[in-house]
C-alpha cells in the first residue's frame, strides 16, 4: 500500500450550480496524482501501479458506470479501460455543438442510485491503493446538495475497509441553524457516525485576538517601542477583525504603501500611527486593500486578473488564452509573449498559485473577489467569456467545463437566444444524469426564459426537452405544482404525439402517485389511455381483466416452458424507443394497478412484459 495523497477541492461561490465540483477537483487530483506517477516510472515507496488500479476500476465498474465517471471526472480516462470509448457519446462537431448523451426514460429513476454507486466503487478501489487517502473540501458553505448528499454516501460506506479521511472546511458566520450544511453535520455527527462506524471530529478556528495579533506584529515590525507595537496590534485588530488572512494582507499593504520603514542602523521598524490611522480608515474590507494592490497593476495585467476570476477558484492558462485572443489583446510584449509575463506576474504578487500542469487556483477567495470588482478601460463580461469559450473549445473541452461556460452565458445574458437556450438544455440534461436536479432545474429554467418570445413552431424541440426535464427536475425536487405547470404548458397544445411527450407522461404518472395526490386510479386511467395512443392495447375493457389475465397467465407459462435453459445468453435489448417506451408505460402501468388495488390488471401488466421481452429483448424491467 502506498502512501495516501492529501488532495484537496473547493467549492465556488460564482458555480453555485456546477454538481459536485469540490469533490471532482479532489478526485482529479488523485487521478492526476497516478498518471504523472507511472509516467514518470517512479520506483519508490510511493509508486503507484496505474495498472492494477486501471485493472480494478474496470471490473468493479458496469461499462455504463464507467463511462458517467469519465465524463465527469478529468483525468479518469487516462488511468481506467472501458469497453466503450469515452468519446462515444460526444458529438464530433464544431464549438457549440450539442454536447453530451440523452438519458432515455427508463435511466432517469435509477440515475442517483448509480452515481452514488459509481462513485463507492471508484473511492473503494482508489482507497485499496493508499492508505489514508485524505479529501480536502474547501469552502463548504457554497456546497450544492448533490455533493452534501455525496459526502454522506462515500463517509457512511461500511464496505469500504480502507482509510478515507475527508476533511471540510467551512465558513461558521455564513452557515446557521437552517442552512443545509449545519444540519448535514447533526446528522453525521450524532446519528450516523454510531450506525456507519466513522467519527466525526469538530475543530473550531477562532480569529485572531489581540495577543495573536500582536505577537505577529512584534515578530515581523520589530519595534524599541513595546507601546508603538500594541498601538499598531489595536489598529490592525480594529481594520482586519482578526482575520488571519485580513491580517496578513494589512500587513503586506503597511509594507507596500510605505507605512512602514525599516531602520538599518538600529535594525529596528518605525511608523507613525496617524498617518496609517488616516490611510486606512476607508479598508476595513479587505477586498479594498486587494484592488488598491491591483489597480497598481497595469492596464493588462488588471484584464488578466479579471479574465481569470472570471474563469472560478481554478482555472487553465490556455482557457484563459482563448478569451485574451478573442478581446483583441495582445499576444506579446516587445519579443516576449504576454501571458507567461502576467502569469509569473501574478503568482510573484501572490494573487495566483499553479495547481497542476497548465492549471492556477486563485490563493483566497478575497482575492478572486477583487479581481472581479476591477473596473478597466478594456471592458469584458462574463457572458460574453462565456460566449467564447462555448464556440472555441473543443468538443470534449466543453463538455468537461460545461457547466462553468452556461453559468458564464447565464450572468448578464440579455441575448434571447435560441443557441444559449441549447447550452441550457445541455448542461440541464449533464446535471440530470448525476442527479443534480437543483442544477438541472436552475438550467431548464434559463433555458425556457431565452425562448419566452419564440413561438412553439420555432423552437418546438428544443421548448419540448426543456420543459420535460424541468418537469422531471422540479417533482424530483417536490415541486409538483411547478412540474404540474410545465406538464399543462405541452399538454395544452395538444399538438404532440404520444410518443414525442412520452417522457412527460412518464414524469406525470410519478406525479400522480406522489404523496401529495396519490391519485393511483387516475395513474391506471392514464396509462391505459397513452399506451392506447402509442397503438399497444393492454386491454379491450376493464371489465374483461380478470378473464384476460387468466388467458395471459396460461399463455406465458406455455411460453416460458418451451425457451430454452441458455436463453439468457443470446437475448439482446430492445432498440426501438417506442417499443422501449411501451415497455417503461406498461411498467408503470404495473405498479399503479398494485397500488389501487387492482392486482388482475397488475399481473396482467407482468405478462405483457414478459411477452415484450421474449419478442423484443431485455429493458430495465
Amino acid at each position: 500500500t502506498n502512501i495516501g495523497p492529501f488532495v484537496e477541492g473547493k467549492f465556488d461561490l460564482n458555480a453555485a450550480d456546477e454538481p459536485y465540483s469540490g469533490i471532482i477537483k479532489a478526485i482529479a487530483a488523485i487521478c492526476q496524482k497516478i498518471t504523472h506517477n507511472s509516467e514518470s516510472g517512479d520506483k519508490t515507496r510511493n509508486h503507484v501501479d496505474a495498472g492494477s488500479i486501471r485493472e480494478q476500476i474496470s471490473n468493479a465498474l458496469h461499462d455504463d458506470e464507467a463511462q458517467l465517471l469519465i465524463h465527469l471526472v478529468p483525468g479518469l480516462a487516462d488511468i481506467i479501460t472501458t469497453a466503450v470509448s469515452a468519446d462515444d457519446d460526444v458529438n464530433k462537431g464544431g464549438g457549440g455543438a450539442t454536447l453530451g448523451r440523452k438519458l432515455d426514460v427508463d435511466e432517469l429513476e435509477n440515475g442517483i442510485e448509480r452515481l452514488k454507486h459509481a462513485f463507492r466503487l471508484l473511492i473503494r478501489t482508489l482507497c485499496d491503493h493508499f492508505a489514508p487517502i485524505v479529501l480536502f473540501l474547501d469552502d463548504l458553505q457554497w456546497a450544492d446538495v448533490s455533493s452534501l448528499q455525496m459526502i454522506d454516501y462515500l463517509i457512511s460506506d461500511t464496505e469500504n475497509e480502507s482509510s478515507l479521511m475527508i476533511i471540510g472546511a467551512y465558513r461558521s458566520d455564513e452557515v446557521d441553524e437552517n442552512s443545509l450544511l449545519y444540519n448535514k453535520i447533526i446528522a453525521l455527527r450524532d446519528h450516523k457516525s454510531v450506525t456507519c462506524n466513522f467519527h466525526v471530529t469538530e475543530v473550531d478556528l477562532p480569529i485572531f485576538n489581540m495577543y495573536d495579533v500582536m505577537s505577529m506584529v512584534k515578530a515581523i515590525f520589530l519595534s524599541v517601542n513595546k507601546d508603538d507595537s500594541r498601538a499598531l496590534a489595536e489598529l490592525c485588530l480594529k481594520r482586519t477583525l482578526g482575520n488571519p488572512y485580513f491580517v496578513l494582507e494589512f500587513r503586506k499593504m503597511l509594507y507596500h504603501e510605505g507605512l512602514v520603514e525599516y531602520r538599518n542602523d538600529a535594525s529596528v521598524w518605525t511608523w507613525n500611527l496617524g498617518n496609517i490611522e488616516d490611510t486606512t480608515m476607508s479598508t476595513a474590507n479587505v477586498v479594498v486593500l486587494l484592488q488598491d494592490r491591483m489597480r497598481r497593476l497595469s492596464k493588462y495585467a488588471q484584464m488578466y486578473l479579471r479574465c481569470a476570476a472570471y474563469l472560478g477558484s481554478t482555472f487553465r492558462n490556455t482557457t484563459l488564452e482563448l478569451v485574451w485572443k478573442s478581446h483583441g489583446m495582445p499576444m506579446t510584449v516587445g519579443d516576449k509573449p504576454i501571458l507567461p509575463l502576467l502569469v509569473g506576474m501574478a503568482a510573484k504578487d501572490s494573487f495566483i498559485e499553479e495547481s497542476g500542469s497548465d492549471q492556477y487556483r486563485w490563493v483566497h477567495d478575497k482575492v478572486q473577489e477583487a479581481a472581479l470588482s476591477l473596473l478597466g478601460d478594456v471592458k469584458v463580461s462574463p457572458f460574453e467569456i462565456g460566449r467564447t469559450l462555448y464556440y472555441s473549445l473543443e468538443p470534449s473541452q466543453l463538455e468537461q467545463d460545461l457547466f462553468a461556460v452556461v453559468d458564464l452565458i447565464n450572468s448578464g445574458n440579455t441575448e434571447k437566444s435560441a443557441e444559449y437556450a441549447q447550452a441550457n438544455l445541455q448542461a440541464a440534461q449533464k446535471a440530470l444524469e448525476l442527479s443534480a436536479f437543483q442544477s438541472a432545474s436552475r438550467y431548464c429554467f434559463h433555458g425556457i426564459d431565452l425562448l419566452k418570445t419564440t413561438n412553439w413552431s420555432t423552437d418546438r424541440q428544443l421548448k419540448l426537452n426543456l420543459y420535460s426535464v424541468g418537469a422531471h427536475s422540479e417533482l424530483v425536487l417536490g415541486n409538483i405544482e411547478k412540474a404540474e405547470r410545465y406538464m399543462d404548458e405541452v399538454f395544452s397544445r395538444g399538438d404532440f404525439t404520444a410518443m414525442q411527450t412520452l417522457p412527460l407522461t412518464m414524469t406525470k404518472v410519478t406525479a400522480m402517485t406522489s404523496t401529495s395526490t396519490l391519485r393511483f386510479n387516475d395513474a391506471v386511467d392514464y396509462c391505459l389511455m397513452i399506451l392506447k395512443e402509442l397503438d399497444y392495447k393492454v386491454t379491450a375493457s376493464r371489465h374483461l381483466v380478470p378473464l384476460e389475465t387468466l388467458y395471459a397467465v396460461v399463455k406465458t407459462i406455455k411460453m416460458l416452458k418451451k425457451v430454452p435453459m441458455d436463453f439468457h445468453k443470446h437475448i439482446g435489448v430492445i432498440i426501438d424507443p417506442k417499443k422501449k417506451g411501451i415497455v417503461a408505460l406498461t411498467a408503470s402501468l404495473n405498479y399503479v394497478a398494485y397500488r389501487a388495488g387492482d392486482s388482475k390488471l397488475a399481473i396482467l401488466a407482468a405478462c405483457k412484459i414478459v411477452d415484450m421481452t421474449l419478442k423484443y429483448g431485455l429493458s430495465e424491467y
